[in-house]
């Protein structure tokens, strides 16, 4: 076993078990139906079946490489299977869901009026859990393309260097360079109408604040753990692409390997340590687990529902 597929193996398993736990965690919530809750659930679910694709793919490696007879399952299992289009794609559209995410935290803090006028419509969830998935999916599948059957192989076939290049720094920009750009934009404005609203004159508008702050900062650890992790790689791979010299078999890219598919797998622990809503589900299914570290705000989780005028929360809608 070399060291890529034991990396790919370890993260996998990892993340199959981090990501199935949240997820039984995330469902027993009591706001497991808010729009915040089903994207983070949404999060975990791609990042689980990143994991559990990426298990599959590497555990065996003959499975990547065993071809059907059939010429057109050949092909089909070669685009699909071979070429790692699943577990990509599912890479791209957990970033995808991050960048929704991020936005949600905008509007909520931003446009609280408008935002509880639109988060409950079935559409409107429908479509922001619908996103990822099609982002992901559909801006990978020129990877699809250029995997073809020859001579009984699943190869890589790019119509000219400079078209594979274009294709390397455009997922250099889809994975940091957008990503990053909205958090800046996000959360920069967040802290100002933070500070410009922060006064609160009530012990329950307090709780509600301190409650909406909890879930800004867990996403914002989210945020910033998911630029760590992806930045050394992506970087890497664009320094090559611009025509610098790299070692694709050294220790530098081994570590970017391992970093960037921690981030599939690492989200779930960032939940049950910062999130309060998620460490009280945690409480609530395994009584063994809490004593976890909490803040001051949690009680806030029984606080009937009311309406708040920065877009704040309340036990069975979660913003």
């Amino acid at each position: 076993m070399d060291v890529t597929t034991l990396i790919y193996s370890i993260i996998g398993t990892f993340g199959c078990s981090t990501n199935g736990f949240a997820i039984f965690i995330l469902f027993r919530l009591q706001n497991r139906f808010s729009t915040t809750t089903l994207l983070i659930s949404n999060q975990c679910i791609i990042d689980f079946f990143a994991s559990l694709t990426s298990l599959c793919l590497f555990l065996d490696p003959e499975l990547m490489t065993r071809l059907p007879e059939s010429n057109i399952a050949a092909d089909f299992v070669c685009k699909v299977w071979s070429s790692k289009y699943i577990f990509w794609s599912c890479t791209y559209a957990s970033t995808a869901n991050l960048v929704v995410l991020t936005f949600d935290r905008y509007f909520v803090v931003m446009y609280p009026v408008n935002y509880n006028l639109t988060k409950e419509r079935f559409n409107m969830k429908v479509l922001l859990l619908l996103i990822p998935w099609i982002c992901g999916f559909g801006f990978i599948i020129q990877w699809l393309m250029v995997h073809n059957v020859k001579d009984g192989e699943c190869i890589r076939t790019w119509s000219s260097v400079g078209y594979e290049k274009a294709f390397t720094l455009l997922c250099g920009v889809y994975i940091l360079v957008i990503p990053i750009s909205v958090m800046l934009f996000v959360y920069v404005n967040i802290y100002r109408a933070l500070r410009r609203d922060g006064d609160g004159c009530s012990a329950v508008s307090a709780n509600r604040a301190a409650r909406r702050l909890n879930i800004i900062k867990t996403m914002l650890i989210v945020s910033v753990t998911y630029v760590i992790c992806w930045s050394p790689n992506e970087i890497c791979y664009i320094y090559f692409t611009l025509g610098g010299e790299f070692n694709f078999t050294g220790p530098v890219y081994y570590i970017g390997v391992a970093m960037s598919l921690c981030n599939i797998c690492i989200n779930p622990i960032i939940y049950t340590f910062k999130y309060n809503d998620f460490k009280v589900g945690v409480e609530k299914s395994l009584p063994c687990l809490k004593n976890l570290p909490t803040l001051p705000c949690r009680k806030s989780v029984s606080t009937p529902q009311t309406t708040y005028p920065l877009g704040t929360v309340s036990t069975n809608v979660l913003t």
